[in-house]
């Protein structure tokens, strides 16, 4: 433990006991003052770090410590001074404004988060939240934080007139797991530019947002007080994204006491919101002291390990500062610039400076980094692009056999222009006598000091030579400079050459230099100036095509094909783009040029992407076109102190059409908690769009990701992270980058399709539902058939409901469904009466209510016949009684229990399974049927079939015995198909009957009494499905959920299983073949848990009532494929009845892209139900949870695998064998290129039949029997084929498909890519 304990406090410290950040004692311990709120757990209950602005429970190790305000404010406090303050709510409590309507950590309105009040003053008012006091902060501390800043008016929509570019993404509370790290909103503080550019600090280039009104607006400020001295962290006024933006902000390292406080000011004017979410510290804890470090590293004096490149480095990295003392570091020459620039000489462009008394640009460093203190000094660039400024070391001997190294700090902030860059100038008569480039960085690396280390080793006496130049808006800054032992000056040094410059080495782009006639920003080619905004907009304006080079896609022949050509370097950017690129073709980005195509590194940890020779990758050899020489992007050892994870983006892009997509080869092997992404960044969002599925360690993979019509700008990012220390050549890489089909005006040729679409996320609802309503009609005949194509998808999507409006009468619910339909695109119909007599028009109301923000709806073909409509398909009693007929005695009604006061009939119906929902029933007492006596209820015509069918229902018996219900199918004439006569109870039963009929047909259900009082027969749910009945509790999900019921749970805000195809592409990532099957044309049932938050939400897929069992066996195949180096999702099997509930199997997800056995055997002594449950097992997580296949064999025990067939260990309540992982879906082994096969996806609009011709599954063989039973097990199925894979965002169905684009325009699915 660190620290000394107080008088009296006895400590008893295991040193080696567990990880560094946790250091363990007796329980009950009392630690001193200076132990708590430190970020370690010196208690073995963690109680030392409660109430600490963070959760006190123990984290698991390299988690950070979090508050998601659910239980409480974890010491928050508000300290404001006026009426305007901060409270802890939820959305629940405020339905409308411009509050969150749900929070981040859960995304729904039933959680937590700290937000401001309603400012009734007339002045301007700030509002105060603090942290409690913390302690020692380690040099790599990260405070990571939501917020959420929504102004009263309206904002511009996505590529809206008025603004240009900048489309509003994402952001709407559901950021969750690895898109949580990878594909949230930008990093304001690291990563991009958190703050808009006032006027004096330089003029962006390029688009801008819109800027909130000054009248109203919020001004946001991140402020840490230390001793006497308050920094402020960050600060900004907008503009505003929507939903909930993250912020990250590094601390640095502080001694001693200090807290957080975050201030919200706005006028008297501003009726906006301001909330925070997900407090998080991200390694803030200093390291614990061992018994031992590990060969190789320094053993501070505190007892604390420090890595060997942490000597030295100017950070505090033990805590006591002995890792920076002089005895270890008497022979390094620092330079922190707070005297001046010690052995350093610099011409004209750089500048010391300091934080204070500096500009008021909003990018400018708010402290340095030798003091962590807005005191401090630095060096800043002010030199012009055109002109860098150059900072030159002293001349030092030749190294010879031993590095001399220099560690450096550098700020890149507020411009993608600014760059860093590194030259070696060596001396003598053979020496090279132009600079050798060593490092670069270019672009966007947040509000940081982001250290980085250059070892040289020459045979000549040489300089170092720092180059820095300053791009429009944004800040290039040094500290810190730190030369080892082994750099030894010459004895006399010499003054460099005057003007020296360090020009960028390799090949100098060719043709005429830029005309002055062009604005600054401009690119000049020929007789154009090409502005900025049509620079990598996939449409060539140049003659030579240089507007598109250099942007992360390489170059094509005037044919199309691509070919090699080395760039010029991209110090030539502003004048030079690159060669033609055609509207629907891009070349390939092979990375044998040094300019990477564009593709520039952002990162500040100890990873970074860079150029790698193929003989230098880890156990791979070549390139992904198999050749030895190539070079390709790789993952490699960096010297950043930051995020651990390592970033490569492109410049900005865009826009781009429906069909853009992106090819590349990949190669990823990593232990669990590695990762490889590629993240589209858009203003302030991130969207993940692709995530390596496990460790590919065959080699190199291809992979085809659809990246839709996207505004400008927007821009690619591949996202790595592995650990390169540990064994069996783990390691990760891109080659062959393609961009294509991506120009605006590309086409396909498929015909366009439109749709009505209604997205509560674009932009975020404000109300609880939409409305579409026609223009008054005309009736044309006494009834009226309306037919329409509905798509109604989504975990937590709501309701869609039509209602007729008639002059002179109330609304009529002709139609509805709840809850989510599966990704596919339905058919219903509704009869319309009129009054042809009375000369009234009516209009037509689709009405759709959402129930969160995960799902979509839409409508297409919507035509009015004369006549009525047949029969429907479904029907839930809850508009109508769907045409449904008792005959002229009228004993069947439809009814619901809202009052509780019912005579007869269920408590709640089968449909919402409330009192307010409806069904028909029928009451059979004496009194109103006599024993014997029959009530019937016939359907109106159903259309022919064109195949067997099934038609399914749900009864509810009394509990006295009310008789029997019969079942007839009436087509030339009437055929009794069931007979159900049974003791009632209080749950709803499955009725099922298969259907043959080539002509009209109805239904006609009797209820026969037995003349039992206080008896009745109720119905609910008819469903008419293609394909005969299955077994109870038994679905191959080809045609359906068969009888499984996705039931959200807790209500309301629950999440719901969906059902789904891999020929079905969704926003949510899902498996991209069924089990029955093998082919993406098959089904199964789906759930994703990314919508769900860490407060234990779950979704139930439940199955009929079943009758008692003393052993029956439940067999079913699963998919789950989940990022286990973050997070994992369970996956379990209960049983319920009136008992209560009981866990018998359940499994944690893992990243395996195969479909896997499971079985488990089940007895009740009572009526029971199985429901499959998913829920997660940590944090969020991103990723899919499937079902397939599901049997219940009623009175068999379960076989377990053959012996030979893979061991067996435990894991959790089940047994599980290991299987290998396959490699991502999708993906196939390569060196061959992938290339482009005939379309055979459906047409995206509606005006096809709905469903191929209903395919057979062969059932697939079950292992032989074992000895052995009573013992749930899995085992894993067959590898995925290489089966093609459509990437098109898309809502799916096999009838026509729509694109989730914001317009609701669909223009064709994307080309098969194999």
């Amino acid at each position: 433990m660190r620290g000394h304990p107080a008088p009296g406090h006895l400590v008893v410290s295991l040193l080696a006991a567990g990880p560094p950040g946790w250091a363990w004692v007796p329980n009950h311990c009392r630690p001193p003052i200076e132990a708590v709120c430190n970020f370690v757990c010196d208690c073995q209950d963690c109680s030392d770090e409660a109430q600490c602005g963070y959760h006190g429970a123990l984290p698991a190790p390299d988690t950070p410590f979090t508050c998601d305000f659910e239980q409480d404010s974890c010491g928050w406090r508000d300290i404001s001074t006026s009426g305007y303050s901060w409270l802890r709510g939820r959305a629940g409590a405020e339905r409308e404004g411009p509050g969150p309507h749900s929070d981040h950590t859960l995304g729904t309105d039933l959680g937590w988060y700290m937000a401001v009040g309603t400012h009734r003053g007339k002045e301007v008012a700030t509002a105060a939240l603090r942290s409690p006091v913390l302690r020692e902060a380690a040099p790599t501390c990260q405070l990571r934080l939501w917020h959420y800043t929504a102004s009263g008016g309206a904002c511009p929509g996505p590529c809206a007139p008025g603004r240009v570019g900048g489309a509003l993404r994402g952001g709407t509370g559901e950021a969750r797991g690895l898109q949580q790290r990878l594909g949230g909103t930008p990093k304001e503080g690291l990563g991009s530019q958190g703050s808009s550019q006032p006027a004096g600090c330089g003029r962006q280039q390029g688009l801008e947002l819109l800027q909130a009104p000054k009248a109203d607006a919020a001004e946001l400020r991140l402020e840490l007080t230390h001793g006497a001295e308050t920094l402020t962290l960050w600060q900004s006024s907008g503009p505003w994204g929507p939903g909930w933006q993250e912020l990250v902000v590094a601390t640095g390292r502080i001694q001693g006491d200090f807290r957080i406080t975050f201030f919200a000011t706005r006028n008297a004017t501003h009726r906006g919101a301001v909330a925070l979410d997900d407090v998080v510290f991200w390694g803030c804890g200093l390291p614990t002291p061992q018994a031992h470090c590990a060969l190789g590293h320094h053993h501070c004096r505190n007892g604390a390990c420090v890595e060997p490149h942490q000597l030295c480095d100017g950070e505090d990295n033990c805590g006591d500062s002995s890792d920076e003392s002089p005895p270890a570091c008497s022979h390094h020459m620092a330079t922190d610039f707070e005297t001046g620039l010690g052995p350093w000489s610099h011409s004209e462009g750089w500048a010391r400076n300091r934080s204070t008394g500096g500009p008021g640009c909003p990018t400018w460093p708010r402290r340095d980094h030798s003091r962590n203190s807005a005191r401090g000094s630095f060096l800043v660039s002010v030199a012009e692009p055109s002109a860098p400024a150059i900072l030159s070391s002293p001349e030092f001997q030749a190294s010879g056999s031993q590095n001399c190294s220099l560690t450096f700090y550098h700020y890149l902030h507020g411009s993608e222009d600014g760059c860093l860059q590194l030259f070696l100038q060596t001396h003598g008569p053979r020496a090279p006598q132009v600079p050798i480039l060593l490092r670069r960085r270019h672009g966007e690396l947040g509000a940081a000091w982001v250290r980085d280390r250059v070892d040289i080793r020459s045979e000549h006496p040489f300089q170092i030579l720092l180059a820095g130049q300053t791009g429009p808006g944004g800040v290039v800054g040094l500290d810190d400079l730190i030369l080892s032992d082994h750099c030894k000056p010459v004895p006399e040094v010499s003054s460099p050459a005057p003007g020296l410059l360090a020009p960028a080495p390799g090949p100098q782009p060719p043709g005429p230099q830029p005309q002055d006639f062009c604005e600054p920003g401009h690119l000049s080619c020929g007789d154009l100036c090409v502005p900025p905004e049509q620079l990598c907009d996939f449409q060539q304006q140049c003659g030579g095509g240089e507007d598109e080079q250099e942007c992360g896609k390489g170059q094509t022949e005037a044919g199309g094909a691509p070919f090699l050509q080395a760039l010029p370097t991209a110090g030539a950017r502003q004048r030079l783009r690159g060669h033609s690129v055609p509207a629907t073709v891009a070349g390939t980005t092979d990375f044998e040029s040094p300019e990477a195509g564009g593709w520039e590194d952002a990162s500040v940890g100890q990873l970074q992407w860079g150029r790698l020779p193929a003989q230098e990758g880890r156990g791979l050899g070549t390139d992904a076109r198999g050749a030895v020489t190539g070079h390709f992007l790789s993952l490699q050892r960096a010297w950043g102190q930051l995020t651990a994870e390592a970033r490569v983006l492109t410049p900005a892009l865009g826009p781009s059409g429906p069909h853009c997509k992106l090819h590349m080869a990949y190669y990823f092997h990593s232990h669990s908690q590695g990762f490889l992404a590629l993240v589209v960044v858009e203003d302030s969002s991130r969207e993940l769009v692709w995530q390596a599925g496990g460790s590919s360690s065959g080699g190199w993979k291809v992979h085809t990701v659809l990246l839709g019509a996207r505004c400008r700008p927007f821009r690619l990012e591949f996202v790595g992270l592995v650990d390169l220390d540990r064994p069996g050549q783990q390691g990760a890489g891109v080659d062959d980058v393609t961009l294509r089909d991506c120009s605006p005006m590309a086409s396909t040729k498929e015909d366009a399709g439109y749709f009505m679409l209604l997205d509560p996320t674009d932009p975020p609802a404000r109300g609880p539902g939409a409305h579409l309503l026609t223009q008054p009609q005309t009736p044309a005949a006494p009834q009226e058939c309306l037919t329409f194509w509905y798509h109604l998808c989504g975990p937590q999507i709501g309701t869609l409901r039509l209602v007729m409006r008639q002059e002179g009468e109330a609304e009529k619910h002709l139609w509805s469904r709840s809850g989510t339909q599966g990704n596919h695109w339905h058919q219903a119909w509704a009869t319309l009466h009129h009054q042809l007599g009375s000369g009234a028009k009516y209009q037509l109301l689709f009405e759709g209510l959402r129930n969160g923000y995960h799902g979509s709806m839409a409508l297409d073909d919507l035509a009015v016949r004369p006549g009525p409509c047949w029969a429907p398909d479904h029907c839930s009693f809850e508009d109508s009684a769907c045409g449904f007929s008792s005959g002229t005695q009228g004993l069947w009604r439809r009814q619901a229990n809202a009052t509780g006061h019912t005579a007869w009939g269920p408590h709640t119906d089968h449909t919402t399974e409330t009192a307010q929902g409806h069904y028909m029933v029928v009451d059979t007492s004496p009194q109103a049927l006599p024993c014997g006596h029959v009530a019937s209820l016939t359907s109106e015509k159903h259309r022919p079939l064109a195949q067997p069918a099934c038609l399914t229902f749900w009864y509810h018996l009394s509990v006295h015995s009310p008789g029997t219900l019969r079942v007839h199918v009436e087509e030339a004439a009437r055929q009794q198909v069931l007979s159900i006569t049974a003791h009632g109870g209080f749950a709803w039963r499955l009725g099922n009957v298969d259907v043959q009929a080539e002509q009209a047909w109805r239904v006609v259900f009797e209820a026969v009494a037995a003349g039992m009082e206080h008896s009745y027969i109720a119905l609910d749910d008819l469903l008419l499905q293609d394909g005969p009945c299955p077994r109870p509790a038994s679905c191959d999900f080809e045609a359906g959920l068969c009888g499984w019921r996705p039931l959200p749970w807790p209500r309301p805000g629950g999440y719901s299983w969906d059902w789904s195809s891999g020929a079905t592409p969704s926003r949510y990532s899902q498996p991209p073949v069924d089990h029955t099957l093998g082919t993406e044309a098959g089904h199964f049932a789906l759930f994703e848990t990314g919508v769900l938050g860490p407060g234990g939400r779950v979704a139930w897929l439940r199955s009929q009532p079943l009758p008692a069992t003393e052993a029956s066996c439940l067999h079913f195949w699963y998919h789950m494929g989940f990022p286990e180096h973050f997070y994992k999702g369970e996956l379990r099997v209960l049983l319920g009845s009136a008992r209560g509930q009981l866990v018998v199997w359940g499994v944690g997800g893992h990243l395996r892209h195969q479909w896997l056995e499971g079985q488990v055997e089940v007895a009740s002594a009572e009526e029971f139900q199985i429901v499959f449950e998913a829920t997660l097992g940590g944090q969020p997580a991103l990723g899919p949870i499937a079902l397939d296949d599901v049997e219940y064999l009623a009175g068999q025990h379960c076989q377990l695998p053959a012996p030979g067939q893979g061991s067996r260990h435990s894991a959790g309540i089940h047994h599980q064998r290991p299987v290998d992982t396959p490699g991502d879906p999708g993906s196939h082994t390569a060196p061959p290129a992938p290339q482009p096969q005939p379309n055979t996806a459906p047409p995206l609009d509606t005006q096809r039949p709905q469903r191929p011709p209903a395919q057979t599954a062969t059932p697939r063989a079950r292992d032989g029997p074992h000895p052995s039973i009573n013992t749930p097990a899995i085992r894993a199925g067959p590898l995925l084929p290489e089966a093609c894979v459509r990437h098109c965002h898309q809502l799916g169905g096999s009838r026509g498909t729509p694109r989730l684009l914001r317009l609701g325009m669909c223009l064709g699915a994307a080309p098969t890519a194999q």
